[in-house]
């Protein structure tokens, strides 16, 4: 639920590369998807509020350069934890947090 659909959408489809058919995005309603990932819009007068979503990529460092590049607000850097997993986190227009990352092995 998000305060302006079509908004979101055109982030999530500039930004982030998230494909969506023209006719399928209105001020009530869009999906957005990438790889096997759909996020769905629907309007609501206020904005999410802690909401944090994390998807497992193939490639992160792919990912994460990419994003950059498209001016992603990028609020944790891309690193490896010591549990294993490569991740870096966004945050779009709505203050939602997206994690992306993969298993990784040095």
């Amino acid at each position: 639920m998000v305060p302006d659909v079509v908004a979101t959408a055109e982030y999530y489809h500039k930004t982030l590369g998230f494909r969506s058919d023209e006719d399928s995005v209105s001020p009530q309603y869009a999906v957005v998807w990438r790889d096997n990932a759909a996020i769905h819009f629907a309007p609501s007068e206020h904005a999410p509020a802690g909401v944090r979503i994390f998807f497992w990529v193939k490639d992160v460092n792919r990912l994460y350069d990419d994003v950059r590049a498209r001016g992603a607000e990028v609020v944790e850097l891309l690193g490896t934890l010591p549990y294993h997993i490569r991740d870096f986190s966004i945050r779009d227009p709505n203050g939602v947090e997206l994690v992306c990352g993969q298993d990784w092995d040095d």
